[in-house]
């Protein structure tokens, strides 16, 4: 008998213990789950006076928890007198029980007995597997060769420390003992064990201490031992008689009624949940480029760990028992029992869905204060899925040096099997410097392939959460603080003294608010990274080869604005797959590889952010797009329009060219509302494309959506802000200059080319007397590839300003971005250029 589990998990109590500040009683709570663990532990081992000593701990902290602050300090003395006698009795019981262990095998002669032992149970314990997988009730004979097995196991087991695995197998051979005399339907707590079982042996072969909390199978094994009535429905959970089951269980239950402690808790839990599953997601497919990293693999365990105990804590039954067959899966692969590969990415991946819809369930009952009923969602197909995935891979290595070589290209298979005929005649010779020898491949290759046999992931910096509400309103307020410097810049400037110190004020105010600025900037590779998830099964589904690159995923963004680009960048993504990328035929006949292409990019240029979507599929068929425009009516056919303008009209409402309905319907289709979407947060989207070759859309936003670098303008008595970004020049236009164009209206010249001239003053109606152009500015601005000219009468300066929302009926105004309040305490309009075009356009 081993006491070093419950000891690892009484010094982990400790420790919690220690953490824990009495001004917040309801942070001992973290503490009822461990106190659970070494309970069930100590009735396992027998130790009945300390799982009272436990239970004494227990009345505690519910006194602690229900008196609050006000619970006096005795208590927590009492706790902590506990604690320390409960832990320093299990170390004396431990060292008497490794004094035992050291007489016992100072007695045996055969080093290599514990590897001939480890052997033999891993052996038994896949029989087992095998046994209970195929097991239906009513066959007697099914029960008692398990029940044989598990004897093997205890036998081989019994010299075998720490007991560990010797204790789970009786508890195993004592369930199906019962199993025989009483009802012999559920081999669920067998399972649960058997997983159990080979991770503890995985452990031991690896001479490390087996520390993970498994009271759940212990609870699950010892709650049917108590019973022994016949189970009326063995007979029914045979497979012929399955769908007569599923008929006669429909439960009748009434909705539980949550407490307020209750919600809170959920809300904090389904919150913490939710984010790490989303984590979890996108490790996992990093996990599928590098499938052997086990940095990324405990990333991914440690999430579903944290959400299988919290669950549990809180009866969160179907989520509990979904990810514990999740982790227990990952723990195998953690542990080197087999390298995860697509079909355990899939498994997890519809794991995470799963739980992502029972925490759904789980949410739409908070607000009316009612547990949600969850009979829909069968979480049993699943775990019976994870249970036979982890039993049918086979234990896995490190991915060996030839087949990577191979993988990349680098190395024929022949070769492979040369290289290992010439090492079996020279086993003190590695393979990679057999292949160098040979000049099979090159040093560099061999080096890189190392490299990647055994990558480390770079460890990330550690995160605060903070509500976005709370950050929102701090860049609000470094904002109004910009604002309010600024006028007071303005009052002082007659007094030098008090100039220098606002202007020292100004630069502190500046920093502040870019720190403020940056702290709602998240790299956008996250929005990535569920791209390639996308794109992965897009290309399964269609039966293509795709691959999509990615470059610039550190880019960092206004996380508002990663919410914008989500899902212009899902329809696009789905488009290109759908109806960019040709089928393997078609790239076969027109000489192009196999495998289609996806480049993602991600890059900052001026004060935006531009995101690159680009493919090598069959592009769009500028012809196309102009018989289908003329066909409904969207042009003449008389125009002459450039490709750009053309392949705009994509992005009309219904506008598309495809031949037959997919769940995408066209290449157009949806493209409204993914210009709608981009547009609304003052971004755009730009189209290239060339036909046989391929496409690539250009999505272009502000790298946040609080600051705006602009120009103030001013026209008549009225003063607006253009986005610095859109200007292109500022002149005074001279003699000759200026133009009046029959059938396109007023022009001025510049760089010899004529640029359509906007009058702001009649379009906002500030003035109706028509200016002179030679006696006014023009500022040349682009939108879309396009130019024109804005007739102002001044210039006012370049500055830093705070965009904010007009509200109200002015949300719609179109022309108009929003508004800022300028040094003077006035608000100025900022305008929208591509708005102001679109205006001109229709007149």
């Amino acid at each position: 008998m081993s006491y070093e589990n419950i000891i690892e998990t009484t010094e982990r109590l400790a420790a919690e213990l220690i953490l824990f500040d009495p001004d917040q009683p309801d942070s001992i709570k973290t503490l009822l789950p461990i106190l659970k663990s070494i309970h069930t532990q100590c009735k396992s081992l027998d130790l009945s006076s300390e799982a009272a000593q436990i239970m004494k701990a227990r009345h505690i902290i519910d006194t602690i928890i229900k008196d609050g602050p006000q619970a006096g300090s005795n208590l927590l003395s009492n706790l902590d007198m506990i604690v320390s006698n409960f832990s320093g009795k299990l170390k004396n019981m431990d060292q008497k029980e490794n004094d035992k262990s050291v007489i016992q095998k100072s007695s045996q002669s055969d080093d290599n007995a514990p590897n001939d032992e480890y052997e033999k149970l891993e052996e038994k314990l896949n029989q087992l597997s095998m046994l209970v997988a195929g097991f239906c009730p009513g066959k007697d004979q099914d029960i008692a060769e398990t029940i044989r097995n598990v004897d093997d196991l205890i036998t081989i087991s019994e010299t075998i420390e720490p007991s560990t695995f010797y204790d789970i197998s009786k508890l195993c051979k004592q369930y199906m003992t019962n199993m025989n005399f009483s009802c012999a339907c559920n081999t669920k707590p067998v399972e649960e064990g058997i997983v159990l079982l080979k991770s503890i042996l995985s452990h031991l072969k690896r001479r490390e201490p087996f520390t993970f909390d498994y009271s759940d199978v212990l609870e699950l094994l010892e709650e049917h031992l108590t019973s022994k009535e016949t189970c009326d429905e063995c007979v029914e959970e045979c497979p012929e008689n399955a769908s007569e089951s599923k008929l006669e269980q429909e439960p009748d239950s009434t909705p539980e009624k949550l407490s307020e402690d209750d919600v809170e808790i959920l809300t904090d839990f389904i919150a913490e949940a939710e984010d790490n599953l989303n984590n979890i997601e996108v490790s996992l497919i990093e996990l599928e480029q590098d499938p052997e990293n086990t940095d990324i693999i405990n990333d991914i365990f440690r999430p579903f760990h944290t959400i299988k105990g919290v669950s549990g804590f809180l009866s969160l039954d179907k989520i509990n028992r979904l990810s514990h067959a999740t982790e227990n899966l990952l723990d195998s692969a953690r542990s080197g029992d087999f390298i995860i590969n697509h079909s355990a990415t899939d498994a997890i991946l519809e794991s995470v869905d799963l739980l992502k819809q029972l925490l759904d369930t789980v949410k739409q009952g908070l607000p009316i204060g009612y547990r949600q009923e969850d009979s829909h969602l069968d979480v049993e197909i699943l775990r019976d899925k994870l249970k036979r995935l982890q039993i049918s891979l086979t234990k896995g290595k490190k991915e060996p040096l030839g087949e990577i070589l191979v993988r990349r290209k680098d190395l024929k298979e022949q070769d492979v099997d040369e290289a290992l005929e010439i090492q079996k005649n020279h086993p003190e010779k590695k393979f990679g410097e057999i292949l160098i020898e040979d000049k099979k491949v090159a040093p560099a290759q061999v080096a890189s392939a190392l490299m990647e046999q055994s990558t480390v992931k770079k460890r990330v910096d550690s995160q605060v959460k903070v509500s976005t509400r709370k950050l929102d309103d701090l860049v609000d307020y470094a904002g109004e603080l910009v604002i309010a410097q600024s006028m007071l810049r303005q009052q002082t400037m007659e007094n030098s003294a008090l100039s220098q110190t606002v202007s020292q004020l100004g630069q502190i105010v500046n920093n502040m608010q870019n720190i403020a600025m940056s702290m709602r900037m998240i790299p956008i590779k996250a929005t990535f990274m569920k791209m390639i998830r996308l794109v992965r099964d897009l290309s399964r589904k269609s039966g293509k080869q795709i691959n999509l690159a990615m470059t610039g995923e550190e880019t960092e963004i206004d996380r508002n604005v990663v919410d914008a680009l989500y899902e212009p960048m899902v329809h696009m993504i789905r488009n290109a797959c759908d109806h960019g990328i040709e089928s393997l035929q078609e790239r076969t006949e027109k000489g192009k590889p196999e495998q289609g292409n996806i480049d993602l990019r991600a890059y900052h240029k001026g004060g935006n952010i531009v995101i690159e979507i680009e493919d090598d599929g069959k592009g769009l068929d500028r012809e196309k797009i102009l018989k289908k425009a003329t066909t409904t009516g969207l042009v003449t056919g008389k125009e002459q329009m450039t490709d750009a303008q053309v392949f705009n009209l994509i992005l009309s409402p219904g506008f598309s060219t495809a031949s037959q309905i997919t769940d995408v319907s066209g290449r157009g289709v949806g493209m409204d509302v993914v210009k709608e979407g981009i547009e609304k947060f003052r971004g755009h989207l730009n189209i290239e494309s060339e036909k046989g070759a391929g496409s690539r859309f250009i999505i272009s936003l502000p790298l946040t959506l609080a600051i705006i670098d602009g120009m103030l303008v001013r026209v008549d008595d009225e003063k607006y802000v253009i986005p610095t970004i859109t200007i292109q020049k500022a002149f005074r236009p001279g003699p000759g200059e200026y133009f009046t164009v029959e059938g396109k209206g007023e022009m001025v010249k510049d760089r010899g080319n004529l640029v359509p001239l906007i009058r702001l003053n009649e379009i906002y109606e500030t003035s109706n007397h028509a200016k002179s152009v030679e006696q006014s500015l023009v500022v040349v601005v682009e939108s879309k590839e396009e130019r024109r000219a804005l007739l102002i009468d001044e210039l006012l300066g370049k500055d830093e300003y705070v965009i904010k929302n007009l509200g109200g009926n002015m949300d719609d105004i179109q022309g108009i971005a929003g508004g800022a309040i300028l040094a003077d305490g006035k608000v100025g309009l900022i305008l929208d250029v591509h708005g102001i075009f679109s205006i001109v356009s229709k007149k």
